[in-house]
């Protein structure tokens, strides 16, 4: 399964596909967690050629959040995350990011995920963190899709 999720109208850094300067993700929904595929422009380099590390784990934050909200249809913020650098990311090259849940508390996830290379799925960054559930994030989440569901009906 490959389903995309979006938070619609929404103009955060990460997700936000109504921020034109934002990173503008597009998440989609597998039977492990989620994904995202990627290349990233070389304005956002740390060094030369390689992505910087808050890129990095932005990337993988955002990835990591929406897991929680394909998966159980609530919104998450990030209480705590932890991200080691194996290697270098490279820009300009295709990536996949990834992300599942590992473990579900009451009110809380623990969350894992990664940074792929594209064409050989090796792992270059991985990330684990605790997110908690918020229902401020889930109801603009859902007001945003109600929201885009009636000004696609009006467009009919």
């Amino acid at each position: 399964m490959r389903r995309e999720v979006t938070f619609r109208g929404s103009t955060c850094f990460g997700c936000g596909a109504d921020n034109p300067k934002g990173l503008r993700l597009r998440f989609f929904e597998t039977d492990e967690g989620v994904e995202v595929d990627y290349v990233s422009p070389p304005h956002l380099d740390g060094a030369p050629g390689i992505i910087h590390g808050g890129i990095q784990g932005t990337l993988l934050d955002e990835a990591m959040c929406m897991a929680v909200y394909a998966k159980r249809g609530v919104g998450v913020v990030t209480g705590e995350l932890t991200v080691r650098y194996r290697k270098p990311v490279p820009s300009g090259t295709p990536l996949v990011i990834r992300s599942h849940i590992r473990e579900e508390r009451r009110g809380s996830f623990l969350i894992e995920g990664g940074i792929h290379l594209a064409d050989t799925g090796e792992e270059l960054t991985r990330a684990r963190g605790r997110f908690f559930v918020s229902p401020e994030v889930t109801a603009a989440a859902r007001e945003h899709e109600e929201n885009h569901e009636e000004n696609h009906e009006e467009g009919r």
